[in-house]
């Protein structure tokens, strides 16, 4: 297309006339470009009917979940029932619950943290609750000991459960 403009221009202007008086019709777009454009337009307006984006003010929070975790197969959280302000962590290793880990640290934005031999728990939170969860443990074939960090949210009341699995 450049090519052709500029033979047209250097014949207008190498025969010695003026621009104005040369009588060269203007050279529209190939087809191909043209189908191109319209079948752009369509896939952008495909592609504007599928997003479906709702406004930030419209978004409804998750009532609980992990927001981070490291040196973690596995992780959940899900509400066992309405009433109270618990939050359990189960940790479970190779399908059985590891009941002492070492070096166990809690952290809680609100509320206060249990840790006995059977349960580990953050108890009478309130709402929204951040929690952290850091404890070393073996790998596989006790070969290496890792340090595993959990961090989760909880939006609603409720007895809740973080299953670990590592």
């Amino acid at each position: 297309m450049v090519h052709l403009f500029l033979l047209l221009i250097s014949m207008c202007w190498g025969s010695g006339t003026v621009a104005a008086t040369c009588n060269t019709a203007p050279v529209s777009e190939p087809a191909v470009a043209q189908g191109q454009t319209s079948g752009s337009r369509q896939h952008d307006a495909a592609k504007e009917r599928r997003k479906k984006i709702k406004p930030k003010n419209e978004r409804t929070p998750a009532a609980a979940a992990v927001t981070s975790s490291r040196n973690i197969t596995r992780a959940s959280v899900s509400k066992r029932s309405d009433e109270g302000y618990y939050a359990e962590l189960v940790i479970m290793d190779s399908g059985l619950p590891l009941r002492n880990p070492q070096d166990l640290q809690m952290t809680g934005s609100s509320g206060s943290q249990v840790s006995d031999g059977s349960h580990i728990l953050f108890e009478n939170f309130g709402l929204p609750f951040e929690g952290t969860v850091r404890f070393k443990s073996p790998n596989k074939m006790n070969t290496v000991i890792y340090e595993r960090v959990i961090s989760f949210k909880i939006n609603e009341a409720g007895r809740w459960v973080v299953r670990v699995d590592i």
